[in-house]
């Protein structure tokens, strides 16, 4: 199991990666062509669609995956696949009736004024559209087609830089071009994926799975809605209590911190449909255990990178203004560790079905990060949404964990947790010492970088690859 979780988490990093490459070469072109201003307004209507996303998702991808093993025969499994569908279409038009009416409230709940009417629209209708696009790339996920999805992810991306750099570079259209950009790239791809798709399985809602599929899947709009809290609500409270430059320097930091995040999006494409089609094995607990460490020590090491080298690559690829953005960075890295790690610790209640669980655990977290935002952040501004991110990120962990054990326990191996802490502390420790040679200071966090993942990387081979049983473990209690 570990190997292939390894080999389809390589697969699918190489559409990830190329994508926050892409991202990361733009800084340069964006952060000469757009001001902090106009980075601090597309972070907050980004904001606005995710939480539209969340609900107009409706929970069906993870629900497909999770059910597409339990189905018993090919006949099931496309009766299956076709109620799904058909609810995402059903939940699109329904939204598009909805929800378009009310853009001008959103826009003045957000900004509080309609300036900006007009990137709410166009970021809205092209959520709408590009809905019908995630339930065909889930489908190549669970029938374990990894190089199809990469195949046709870096595609997408080749036509999103494309139209970017053609609106927001070369015509100078500035924030409208980002947004005009992305409604392009949804009508063409829902076009060529979610049509093709759907004609092959029809639309229809069988009784059988319909059920099913939305129990397991409508728990989990208000458990993304509360990870939305814990991700993005600083930014509305920033939006209010500080300027919007600081609010674009916070967001390109976020962007660094977030990189650990988008490691655990990387396995988890390969680790959701690998925990769900061995959950009944004889081996399953083993294999989860093993994954999970894996995941959790690479994901520390990543916070380790993320956190030492984001001071001299902020400098090198934006311009000065933006510079004191990477002071924030360690500590959001050492959030998303939190973050990061919650995702596999909480398979044992996915497993048993029991997402109202994890729901109630996430929802829970969101009330309290909402009640040290209005403490934290009209006080201590941006270093106050950095604290509120890390006392959440880590609680959710810990939640998260109590209540997964007691759907499923599985013992973990507590040695190499403890040593994931070790590495948090690692992580922030080069924020403390100032180089200043540029040179030097750069060639001092890339040999820390380097030492610590060398160290981790023999850990990883000792002890997960050989005997990742451990003798260290969490036993439940007699």
């Amino acid at each position: 199991m570990l190997r292939t979780l390894v080999k389809d988490s390589a697969i699918y990093a190489v559409g990830t990666i190329a994508s926050r490459l892409v991202g990361f070469i733009m800084i340069p072109v964006y952060t000469r062509v757009l001001t902090p201003a106009d980075y601090g307004v597309i972070e907050a209507v980004g904001r606005i669609t995710e939480v539209l996303g969340i609900l107009l998702a409706l929970g069906l991808a993870e629900s497909l995956l999770r059910h597409y093993y339990m189905a018993k025969s090919e006949d099931e499994r496309r009766r299956l696949i076709s109620t799904t569908f058909t609810l995402n279409l059903t939940v699109v038009i329904v939204g598009s009736l909805l929800v378009l009416p009310v853009s001008p409230l959103l826009a003045r709940l957000v900004f509080g004024h309609e300036r900006y009417l007009h990137y709410v629209n166009l970021a809205v209708i092209g959520l709408l559209v590009g809905t019908l696009i995630e339930l065909p790339l889930t489908l190549w996920r669970a029938e374990g087609k990894a190089w199809l999805y990469t195949s046709i992810s870096l595609v997408k991306l080749a036509g999103q830089l494309a139209t970017n750099i053609m609106l927001v570079v070369w015509l100078r259209w500035g924030v409208y071009g980002v947004f005009l950009s992305g409604l392009v790239n949804a009508v063409a791809w829902s076009a060529i994926l979610g049509f093709a798709v759907r004609r092959r399985y029809g639309l229809a809602l069988d009784s059988q799975w319909l059920k099913p599929v939305l129990t397991y899947a409508l728990p989990i709009i208000p458990m993304w809605l509360a990870q939305f809290t814990l991700h993005a609500s600083d930014r509305f409270f920033l939006t209010r209590f500080v300027s919007e430059a600081e609010l674009g320097l916070y967001a390109l930091a976020y962007r660094f911190g977030f990189l650990v995040s988008t490691f655990s999006g990387i396995v988890e494409l390969a680790w959701r449909p690998l925990s769900f089609s061995m959950a009944d094995t004889e081996d399953a607990d083993r294999h989860l255990r093993r994954g999970t460490t894996f995941i959790l020590l690479m994901a520390a090491w990543l916070t380790v990178a993320t956190a030492t080298l984001s001071p001299p690559v902020i400098r090198l690829l934006s311009a000065p203004p933006f510079w004191e953005a990477a002071d924030y960075v360690p500590w959001i890295a050492v959030a998303y560790w939190f973050f990061v790690a919650q995702n596999p610790l909480s398979t044992g209640a996915r497993l048993a079905r029991r997402t109202d669980l994890l729901a109630g655990a996430n929802v829970a977290t969101a009330v309290m990060c909402l009640a040290l935002s209005f403490v934290l952040i009209p006080r201590y501004g941006a270093w106050g949404a950095v604290m509120v991110t890390v006392i959440s990120m880590a609680v959710l962990a810990i939640l998260s964990v109590v209540v997964s054990q007691h759907c499923r326990h599985i013992e973990y191996d507590g040695t190499s947790i403890a040593l994931c802490f070790l590495l948090l502390g690692l992580s922030l420790l080069p924020s403390y010492v100032r180089v200043s040679n540029s040179v030097v200071d750069a060639f001092f966090r890339g040999s820390y970088v380097a030492v610590v993942g060398a160290g981790i990387t023999v850990w990883i081979l000792r002890r997960v690859a050989k005997h990742a049983g451990g003798i260290c473990v969490f036993r439940r209690p007699t």
